[in-house]
């Protein structure tokens, strides 16, 4: 394939350079010099020479797709068994045998075409993919498989869980108006003019970030032909995009590279001073309950609708609360035992560290009305392999996938946040609060 890309970029380049020397006599309406003809004529020589190479890589390479079969021992191959029936109904099961049959095909997608016809009677498993976007196995998989799992990795990323607005970025950039101040109204008397009075709006832009996750997967697994290992295969792509998708998204410094999370989304604003408070007070249920009403004012001071509003917390944080009692021992915050507080739905997740500030021991609290939180999203999830890489685990230890005899899945999917309505999220630092 890298053969057949480079005679296709030669070629281009030597028709675009043809295209020139025949516009430059055709403004000037004239033949072309001796010059020109000599270039033209080696340029369409070269370009025969080419196109004769290209035709027959392009043809080798489809007796080689019509042909190979993958050979045991084979990195992530599996045993000949009876084809499993497929389980349509279970999302994201189709992306996750779509990569087994990648993987027991030596990353050459034409064979892992036949291998998941073959074993799965997935004749059409492949049919649309896009091949072309990385080498070794490489390849942008079709938004009708990878939907499957962006469907299931919404639910997981306690962000996209509390529905935020997602756009399609089919550019990879998108600029949104923000609303900054609203319409006014007045009375006004017999014969006299309304005031003009309208919608102020500011913009929000998007540009799609790459978020790229390392899976290391057992060869053994990925040699089990079993739906049990497509569920695997699955759930480990999905927690491991959600829980790096939820840091970016809550606590994302803003770079070239990186989106700029909620946390910071008040940087440099009105907003700063009113949305992002401190904590005051003590543990006791009645400073605690002050410290949740202040939040909830300064959305309602904003005029924020909470139409989709939610709170995003650390685990220690949703403890504390489940805990703690009012002076006749019962609990302050009962809901809570079925996810809310205070008539708002909780979600929980470690992305939001408990070793802030000088006592290395405080984090945040955020409460926002997730509907006019906007996430942009462009392409769909693009997804590579090796058997060769070196990666590093979670101890930052250097791990080798060749000798811990496993494949390497690399998902790269692209995304960014953004708020239509500065106000519509509040941050309560330095809690302390079960510490």
């Amino acid at each position: 394939m890298d053969r057949i890309t480079a005679l296709r970029a030669r070629r281009a380049a030597g028709l675009e350079e043809m295209d020139k020397i025949l516009v430059a006599a055709r403004s000037e309406d004239r033949e072309f010099s001796a010059d020109e003809q000599a270039r033209f004529d080696a340029l369409t020589a070269e370009d025969d020479k080419i196109a004769a190479n290209l035709a027959r890589e392009e043809d080798m390479e489809r007796r080689r797709a019509a042909t190979a079969r993958p050979v045991l021992p084979l990195p992530g191959a599996m045993p000949r068994v009876p084809a499993q029936p497929k389980a349509e109904g279970e999302k994201g099961l189709r992306f996750a045998r779509m990569f087994r049959a990648l993987a027991a095909g030596g990353g050459i997608p034409y064979v892992a075409a036949q291998i998941a016809e073959k074993e799965w009677g997935e004749s059409g498993l492949f049919a649309n993919q896009n091949m072309g976007t990385g080498a070794a196995g490489g390849f942008l998989v079709e938004e009708d498989v990878a939907s499957e799992v962006i469907e299931l990795l919404r639910p997981a990323s306690v962000v996209m869980s509390l529905g935020p607005q997602t756009m399609d970025m089919p550019s990879g950039n998108m600029t949104v108006n923000r609303l900054a101040t609203g319409a006014s109204a007045s009375y006004i008397g017999e014969q006299a003019d309304a005031p003009a009075s309208g919608l102020q709006f500011g913009q929000v832009k998007l540009s799609a970030k790459k978020l790229a996750a390392l899976i290391p997967i057992s060869n053994d697994l990925l040699r089990a032909a079993s739906q049990s290992a497509d569920r695997i295969v699955r759930d480990d792509l999905v927690v491991s995009l959600a829980q790096r998708m939820d840091l970016a998204f809550i606590r994302g410094s803003g770079t070239q590279f990186s989106p700029l999370g909620l946390r910071f989304q008040h940087t440099g604003t009105a907003f700063a001073s009113s949305h992002v408070l401190a904590v005051a007070g003590t543990a006791s249920l009645a400073d605690v309950t002050v410290q949740l009403g202040r939040l909830e004012l300064a959305l309602l001071n904003a005029d924020v609708a909470m139409t989709r509003p939610g709170w995003l917390m650390a685990p220690r944080t949703m403890m504390f609360f489940q805990n703690l009692r009012d002076g006749n021992g019962n609990f302050a915050f009962p809901e809570v035992q079925r996810g809310e507080l205070r008539s708002k739905p909780i979600r929980i997740t470690t992305q939001i560290p408990t070793n802030l500030g000088g006592g290395s021991n405080e984090t945040e609290l955020y409460l926002a009305d997730f509907a006019h939180v906007f996430v942009g999203e462009h392409m769909g999830i693009e997804v590579a392999l090796s058997t060769e890489a070196a990666y590093r685990d979670a101890g930052n230890n250097l791990q080798a996938a060749f000798s811990r005899d496993e494949t390497i899945m690399r998902a790269i999917a692209q995304h960014d946040i953004g708020l239509r309505h500065l106000p519509a999220v509040c941050i309560m630092t330095g809690i302390t609060w079960g510490a």
